[in-house]
């Protein structure tokens, strides 16, 4: 069968698989098919989707793509060969699971994970990736029976995400439990084991798991970060900005906690995790100290990028906001200083923050129209 006729049987599968009354589904169908190259199933899945009155988007900007003859919304591999269902090629069932996965395609992704778990090499990945899936729905149960189908001692990226959803539901006894027996072995259960533990308080435990993560993996700027915010909450204001200045070296984002799937062997990737356990968990507060303490220090372009990460957590932060138009005004970028600070307006408007971000505005307006010319 060649990779043309293979990739045709894989999203004739697909169709079959999925309900042609459920729009998201076909939306997800459309977008899978057109990144395959079969545009007439992209077309014919998109519009039974933008048919119901429920429509997603996704599926409308599809056939605009499509009738447009355009390809970017889809990251089409064309004019590349076209992938193949057989997990001998770059492209297997596993890795279009965990490509529809991150694109958002769940109703793909699952299709896709239920294929790959049919293929021995590739079972226990996909169930990972599966259970990660039930996770993100709010399924408990069946995430627990699908991580239930592995073994979590030996799997250390399926060790790790049953870990990161008991934590997430509340159940921090099970997640302990689970990741101190056997003791974790990897940067990402090290990583894990910090977060977990600094959130029960016990900093000095989490201080020691972070550097251990570093030592496996000295490049991972989520323990970067998460040292810098474990530092600052035991008051040690010069390793707290230390970290996070090495930190943001290594990236100027991060997702404090993810979630690990495997597109095939010895590869990772990593999906953010939403819901976590509060500002003490991903550290919303210690990071706004932090952007504090680096503009008080006249850092601004790590400033924003700590008010940035503080607002990743709840961008309706009232203080995070307020700052982060602190320094969008110091960077002259009025445009975006003022909306934050009318965010701040609305959000507070008889506070402290409230004022002082009307007063800010004022302020901006005169340096903007003085700067403009006007």
């Amino acid at each position: 069968m060649t990779a043309s006729s293979e990739t045709a049987a894989l999203v004739s599968s697909l169709a079959r698989r999925l309900d042609p009354d459920d729009p998201e589904q076909q939306a997800g169908l459309a977008w899978f098919a057109a990144r395959r190259g079969d545009r007439a199933t992209a077309m014919a899945a998109a519009r039974r989707a933008v048919g119901h009155p429920d429509a997603p988007q996704a599926a409308r900007r599809t056939i605009e793509l499509l009738a447009a003859d355009r390809d970017e919304g889809f990251l089409l591999p064309h004019p590349q060969p076209t992938p193949t269902v057989g997990h001998r090629s770059g492209t297997s069932p596993l890795a279009a699971a965990v490509a529809a996965h991150r694109e958002g395609a769940p109703a793909v992704a699952e299709a896709c994970y239920q294929a790959a778990a049919a293929v021995p090499d590739l079972a226990a990945a996909a169930l990972n990736g599966m259970a990660v899936l039930h996770a993100q729905r709010g399924e408990s149960d069946a995430a627990d029976a699908t991580w239930g189908r592995l073994d979590l001692v030996s799997d250390p990226l399926a060790r790790h995400n049953a870990i990161l959803a008991w934590w997430l539901r509340g159940d921090r006894l099970r997640a302990v439990a689970l990741l101190e027996s056997p003791p974790p072995d990897t940067a990402a259960l090290h990583h894990l084991a910090g977060w977990l533990h600094a959130d029960s308080g016990d900093l000095r435990v989490a201080h020691e798991a972070l550097l251990s993560a570093l030592a496996i993996e000295p490049d991972m700027a989520r323990a970067q970060f998460a040292l810098g915010v474990v530092a600052e909450r035991q008051g040690d204001q010069s390793a707290a900005l230390e970290a996070t200045r090495r930190a943001l070296l290594l990236s100027p984002w991060f997702q404090p906690l993810v979630w690990l799937v495997s597109p095939k062997p010895g590869e990772v990737v990593e999906l953010p995790a939403d819901g976590a356990t509060g500002q003490g968990t991903t550290g919303g507060i210690a990071l706004l100290r932090l952007g504090r303490a680096l503009l008080e220090h006249g850092n601004v372009a790590e400033a924003l990028a700590m008010f940035d990460q503080a607002l990743l957590q709840n961008p309706a932060a009232p203080a995070a906001l307020f700052h982060r138009g602190v320094v969008l005004a110091k960077l002259r970028r009025y445009a975006e200083a003022l909306a934050d600070w009318d965010a701040v307006g609305r959000a507070d408007p008889e506070g402290p923050l409230g004022s002082m971000s009307r007063l800010h505005a004022r302020s901006a307006r005169e340096l903007s129209a003085l700067f403009s010319g006007r």
